[in-house]
């Protein structure tokens, strides 16, 4: 079989999650927040006592190419397994610019992380408490292969695929779909997301789904699943719409 090409792109994830503070091992009086159930979803889930996505609050958006350098020297002077990426999160009608740190292997790097940047001249929000859900949008790097037309293969986290999706959606209609194929599936347990993938032609908008079962099988069901969901709804808003 030909070797799959690997695509290099960014886009962006957006997903809602519950998100409280990190109370220890941060500089004094910044905002750092976590996720503890990162992928909400999945009902079966692996005790693990590292950090999650930790999400840093910013005082001031700044250019995400000045982000990614920063975070770039970081990696290297530390040769470390994390990674970052800016975004930003939506609570209660407040937008918080953000850098997320995933792969941590504990949360003592946290301060060295901050100090880090906060020498590079980046301003932290200060510190408030935060016990809520907030909707997180991520602009990321990817790294990925087309398994075949329409879905992509994540080579970071090979749990994750993406496969595109017709038009935008908006969360609460994800929602909606996903909560419906749940219920008509023997395997309920995934989770799923919103995306956008640039490319050549264009942006392409995705659904992310994170799911144990790796295997194109499970790739080719739950995209069905959700095409026709999305297909019958559409049919249903026209005609709702003609009624009118």
């Amino acid at each position: 079989m030909e070797p799959k090409q690997v695509i290099e792109t960014t886009g962006c994830i957006t997903k809602v999650e519950n998100l409280s503070n990190i109370e220890f091992h941060t500089l004094d009086d910044t905002l750092v927040l976590e996720s503890k159930q990162a992928f909400p979803g999945l009902t079966h889930r692996q005790n693990d006592d590292r950090p999650g996505a930790v999400y840093l609050a910013l005082l001031f958006r700044y250019f995400p190419e000045k982000i990614y350098r920063l975070a770039k020297n970081l990696k290297d002077n530390y040769n470390a397994d994390w990674w970052s990426a800016s975004g930003e999160i939506l609570i209660k009608n407040k937008i918080y610019p953000i850098i997320r740190i995933k792969g941590l292997s504990k949360y003592e790097y946290i301060p060295v992380i901050q100090d880090y940047y906060k020498n590079n001249d980046i301003k932290f929000m200060p510190y408030k408490l935060i016990r809520a859900e907030g909707k997180i949008k991520v602009y990321k790097h990817f790294r990925i292969i087309e398994l075949i037309e329409g879905i992509y293969r994540d080579l970071y986290e090979p749990e994750k695929f993406y496969f595109v999706i017709s038009e935008q959606l908006n969360w609460n209609m994800l929602v909606y779909l996903t909560r419906h194929i749940r219920s008509n599936l023997e395997n309920p347990d995934f989770d799923a997301a919103l995306g956008v993938i640039n490319r050549f032609n264009g942006p392409e908008d995705v659904i992310r789904i994170f799911d144990h079962d790796k295997t194109l099988d499970r790739a080719l069901s739950l995209r069905s699943h959700y095409l026709k969901a999305l297909k019958k709804e559409n049919l249903l808003i026209r005609q709702k719409g003609s009624a009118t």
